[in-house]
């Protein structure tokens, strides 16, 4: 090998070693740690169905550093924008809710959640497992409930998420997310896999009240 090839492979092999080095700085610096769910979500909710409800444009924080959201806050107009079931009420206005959050936890990452339809005063289902993430003043709160509609058992998923300021929370959204039913031959239920998006439409504020 002459001088001049010599000396051109040595740079050949110093330009690689920067490339190598290169890429393992970028790749560390890739670890998305704020994506990080707190270990109790991760167990009921993993990481392909969270990429599920994100792929239809769903806000969901991950983060173990939320803010406390303790207080009441009132979702009007209640719009739906995305719904994959056959019914499709996309467009559709529904009930507007008020939503009173509790007792927040950010060791166990639990949280109290009550929810009542407006103005007729309904109350949604008691949870059977709520937990909070996020970071910063992003937010998430997965609900999960097993209820009977119509005889039929059903667990779904509430993902309520937003970020929150003085006034409220903006971009309030909730996400359903119908995970599995029981035998339902009449299907007087959507299927399973379904999901459905509800934003506070006007302004997204969901604003804060001292009334529940």
């Amino acid at each position: 090998m002459t001088t001049s090839a010599r000396l051109n492979f040595a740079v050949f092999i110093f330009l690689g070693l920067l490339t190598m080095q290169s890429c393992k700085k970028s790749d560390s610096g890739n670890n998305n740690t704020s994506d990080a769910f707190p270990a109790v979500i991760a167990n009921i909710a993993p990481a392909s169905m969270v990429d599920s409800l994100r792929n239809t444009g769903a806000a969901i924080y991950g983060g173990s550093t939320p803010a406390i959201v303790n207080g009441i806050y009132f979702m009007q107009p209640d719009s739906c924008v995305y719904d994959n079931s056959p019914g499709n009420f996309t467009g559709t206005l529904f009930s507007d809710y008020k939503f009173r959050f509790s007792n927040q936890n950010n060791t166990s990452f639990t949280i109290g959640v009550e929810q009542k339809a407006i103005p007729t005063g309904n109350l949604s289902t008691t949870p059977a497992q709520t937990f909070i993430s996020g970071q910063g003043n992003n937010f998430s709160i997965f609900i999960l409930r097993t209820v009977s509609p119509t005889g039929v058992p059903v667990e779904q998923f509430n993902v309520l998420s937003g970020t929150l300021t003085a006034a409220g929370i903006q971009n309030f959204q909730n996400t359903l997310y119908l995970r599995s039913k029981g035998s339902d031959p009449g299907n007087t239920l959507p299927p399973a896999g379904t999901i459905r998006r509800f934003v506070n439409g006007g302004a997204g504020l969901a604003v804060t009240t001292t009334t529940f």
